[in-house]
């Protein structure tokens, strides 16, 4: 079967026996039959160029230790896709490669939270990471709720009564995963305006970039120099192109809090594994081709997915404007998100992402990620209408 690594990108089918050899977290854990809609994996082989990068790399013996910020040409091609793409003044001096954005994530907790401290989690509901490395530290996540209702609007009218002097860090996540939602210019501002207001670092997450099907992706380091000076951000790879299992992502971090990024990530990893950062410039690469293609895919995918899961009485979901998620709401099933997710596996073998998973707003939702073939979502959506035409609505 031809692959969407070999050549061309055959992004309509997927090889399932392949999958479950290569994508251990996702398929390889799951009894066969059993269709998982759940890890945020896209179920196509990466483009070639990824491939070659790594072999060339291995071919030069690339062992020893490397800078501690990452290496030197991919640090100067990331500063060039920042600036150009993001619009955020940066050199290669203000780019840090990490292991991935779990430990960008982390890295934010540790170095600005302590017990009793409060970090703003906006918009909510919000990857699970989040939550966990801010309780990881002693403080107190407070989440600045979308309005479910309201196909997930952003409200910049209730982010200021979630500020207080214990807040230190405001962490936005944008695209937003879980719910596909992507933050305007306005809201971006609204954001900017309570960090400068009260004096909190940003942290911003914004890996689903290349993944955006309507609206803009706007960096928020990007509105003025006051606020890039407070900012980290954080972007990757792992999801559009298809290579988590690398753990490499990048971070802008400019000024004062560089050398406390630095210094901290010298003594926790002393650098991002070097093959993970052939990857990253294998996929610097090929993303020109790649990403143009995956996401006229996932449009596809998108379109047909909704009109099923909207046909489904008891079953309402938004059209998200990024990422590779669905986020629809089950609550007139008379489930909790974590029942609905058991229910599924059990009656239906499709494995789903409880919406409570991303905070109490995400409860009332499970996320189903649509980076697959049609044959295989398509084959997933209807065992779910079967087995929710069961229950009694």
């Amino acid at each position: 079967m031809a692959r969407a690594g070999d050549m061309g990108t055959d992004f309509h089918r997927v090889d399932l026996a392949y999958l479950r050899q290569r994508a251990q977290l996702k398929w390889g854990r799951w009894p066969e039959g059993v269709i998982s809609l759940s890890v945020a994996d896209i179920d196509y082989p990466p483009p070639p160029e990824i491939r070659e990068t790594v072999a060339e790399w291995l071919s030069q013996d690339r062992t020893p230790y490397g800078h501690y910020q990452g290496d030197p040409l991919l640090r100067e091609l990331l500063a060039e896709k920042v600036a150009r793409e993001n619009r955020i003044p940066v050199t290669p001096e203000d780019i840090l490669v990490v292991p991935g954005t779990m430990f960008a994530i982390f890295l934010a907790c540790y170095l600005f939270l302590e017990p009793g401290a409060e970090a703003v989690l906006s918009p909510a509901p919000v990857y699970g990471p989040f939550w966990k490395n801010v309780e990881a530290t002693g403080a107190r996540a407070v989440p600045h709720e979308l309005e479910a209702h309201g196909g997930f609007r952003f409200m910049g009218e209730t982010l200021g009564s979630l500020v207080n002097p214990r807040t230190r860090l405001l962490m936005i996540c944008n695209p937003n995963n879980p719910t596909g939602r992507v933050l305007s210019r306005e809201d971006l501002e609204s954001l900017a305006e309570a960090a400068l207001k009260n004096d909190l670092v940003v942290f911003s997450d914004e890996l689903y970039e290349d993944m955006v099907f309507e609206g803009e992706h706007i960096s928020i380091a990007s509105l003025s120099p006051e606020v890039y000076q407070r900012t980290l951000t954080v972007f990757g790879f792992s999801k559009a192109l298809g290579i988590p299992g690398y753990r490499v992502a990048y971070m802008v971090v400019p000024g004062r809090l560089r050398n406390m990024a630095v210094e901290a990530t010298r003594r926790i990893i002393v650098h991002t594994d070097s093959l993970a950062q052939a990857a990253a410039l294998g996929s610097l690469r090929a993303r020109p081709w790649w990403v143009p293609s995956l996401m006229k895919h996932l449009e596809q995918m998108r379109e047909l997915a909704l009109d099923r899961l909207n046909r489904i009485q008891g079953v309402g979901c938004h059209r998200p404007q990024a990422t590779p998620f669905l986020f629809p709401q089950i609550r007139d099933l008379g489930m909790s998100s974590g029942q609905m997710a058991r229910f599924l596996l059990e009656k239906a073998r499709v494995v789903v992402q409880p919406g409570d998973q991303f905070g109490a707003g995400g409860e009332g939702f499970i996320r189903l990620n649509m980076a697959t073939s049609w044959e295989v979502l398509g084959e997933a959506l209807d065992r779910m209408e079967r087995a929710i035409s069961q229950l009694r609505v």
